[in-house]
């Protein structure tokens, strides 16, 4: 999935502020938390060393985009993009997806690293994340960890119902 240009939105920055420490009021499905925001969605699970993954989902452009958060310091806070590269494995139908230019939001605690490739590869990526058992994050050339997408499909839903509430207002 090299070839896929990615593309940072607004979306990006008002999501990952809210990832970086879910609210109060966030629904738990499995091990995710989907929480909504005024203009986005987010579903997110936290690992034990403390790296989050997470979907961030604009309704009103139909962006969705993958996010990782890292513990401070993750050496990425202080540029604005890194390379954010994702394996996928299981059943995925599309295995790889890199993004070269991955905006960084850096936060008191965590860094978080969002992939956006445009609204035209949403379903794509959900289809993808539903389908793997688990997916290797590289941020920067360095592999964070693998991580386990168990229940990641229930999550997705609730992610589109949260996302319905807002493209209706």
């Amino acid at each position: 999935m090299a070839s896929m240009i990615p593309t940072t939105t607004s979306f990006a920055l008002a999501a990952a502020t809210l990832a970086m420490a879910v609210p109060a009021g966030a629904r738990t499905v499995n091990s995710w938390d989907v929480v909504p925001n005024q203009q986005t969605c987010t579903m997110i699970s936290t690992f034990e060393d403390d790296v989050s993954i997470g979907l961030i989902w604009s309704p009103k452009t139909g962006e969705l985009g993958f996010m990782a958060t890292l513990p401070r310091p993750s050496g990425v806070g202080e540029r604005p993009a890194a390379a954010l590269a994702l394996t996928f494995d299981g059943d995925a139908p599309l295995t790889d997806w890199e993004d070269q230019h991955a905006a960084v939001v850096a936060g008191a605690d965590s860094d978080a690293v969002i992939a956006n490739w445009g609204a035209e590869h949403s379903a794509e990526l959900a289809k993808t994340v539903g389908s793997a058992g688990h997916v290797v994050v590289r941020v920067g050339g360095r592999t964070v960890g693998r991580y386990d997408l168990s229940g990641s499909s229930a999550a997705y839903r609730e992610l589109t119902h949260c996302g319905s509430q807002i493209a209706s207002r």
